[in-house]
């Protein structure tokens, strides 16, 4: 006896869970967990690439403000707006994951030159900065962001995160 199942309905529905618990639901972003793991993958290979690895840890200036003053569906639709934003102006194949609350990571792999992921964060900065119309609003937020380059695939993707988000902590209270 053979028997016949269509399995496609529940197949698409796994693939739908898995990506909703590895994207972030407002963004569509990849969220925290996805970009570890991207990133653990990424270190692993550098051993046998050459190449280097670049985190970029973006915080949004000013982004309570626009909570507190606007509501959260303003503050939401910012979020969309900086997401969108972010991801037109990497390359294809890096990695824009939102990291939590106002907060997001990128991840440039395959650098061949450590200073190349420095004008990357100059055009995120810019991009982040235009005026973002929200209904009758308009809102402009500036981005702080923190770059680390590494080339040790020894390094932890903790590690290297934690690094990218001091460097990011001392751009917002230091000089810009």
């Amino acid at each position: 006896m053979i028997c016949f199942r269509d399995a496609t309905g529940e197949l698409r529905a796994r693939r739908e869970l898995e990506h909703r618990a590895m994207h972030d639901p407002l963004t569509k972003l990849p969220n925290r967990e996805l970009l570890m793991d991207r990133l653990s993958v990424a270190l692993a290979r550098l051993g046998r690439q050459g190449t280097a690895v670049g985190v970029l840890f973006i915080d949004l200036d000013g982004f309570k403000e626009v909570n507190d003053l606007h509501g959260h569906d303003v503050g939401d639709e910012l979020l969309i707006t900086v997401a969108e934003r972010l991801r037109r102006e990497v390359r294809d194949g890096d990695t824009v994951a939102r990291f939590g609350g106002d907060e997001f990571v990128v991840l440039c792999e395959d650098l061949v030159r450590i200073e190349a992921a420095e004008p990357l964060a100059r055009r995120l900065a810019e991009a982040v900065a235009q005026p973002v119309s929200t209904g009758e609003r308009l809102l402009v937020v500036r981005a702080s962001i923190g770059v680390v380059v590494e080339q040790n695939p020894a390094t932890s993707a903790e590690a290297l995160v934690k690094r990218a988000d001091s460097e990011m902590y001392r751009v917002k209270h230091g000089a810009r």
